[in-house]
């Protein structure tokens, strides 16, 4: 039931997408396209037979920067596409959380557009993840 644990499953599922580099945890320096997994916030609940929890997960999506903003936006709309090889949502949905955590769900998506990294703007978005242990 580790948050690191949480981080790597959902590291594992989205490396399945071919060209994708992926962190678990928030890089020093990126290399495009990138993604990563930061926890924001969790809810712990007990009940008298069981302990339950919901992480709240954030996965950042940067593609590019630069002159052609239409081709950035191109491929945005390719990882947030709810199927096809590239789709961020059909690798999520295909998570094995095992020993740390029951399910997830992927609430969607936002920031769509230039997201700020390094001292630097790219193209990408957020995608809001929620995960139940117990």
């Amino acid at each position: 039931m580790s948050m690191s644990g949480i981080r790597d499953a959902v590291k594992t599922a989205l490396e399945t997408i071919s060209g994708l580099r992926v962190y678990d945890t928030v890089p020093d320096v990126v290399e495009l396209p990138c993604a990563w997994v930061l926890p924001r916030s969790g809810n712990y609940h007990a009940t008298f037979s069981s302990r339950v929890m919901n992480h709240q997960l954030e996965v950042t999506l940067l593609v590019r920067r630069g002159a052609v903003i239409a081709e950035a936006q191109d491929d945005i709309d390719a990882y947030i596409d709810p199927t096809g090889a590239g789709s961020l949502l059909a690798a999520l949905n295909a998570i094995t959380l095992g020993a740390h955590g029951s399910s997830l769900l992927v609430r969607g998506y936002r920031d769509y557009g230039g997201l700020a990294f390094g001292g630097e703007t790219y193209l990408g978005c957020k995608l809001d993840l929620e995960v139940l242990v117990g």
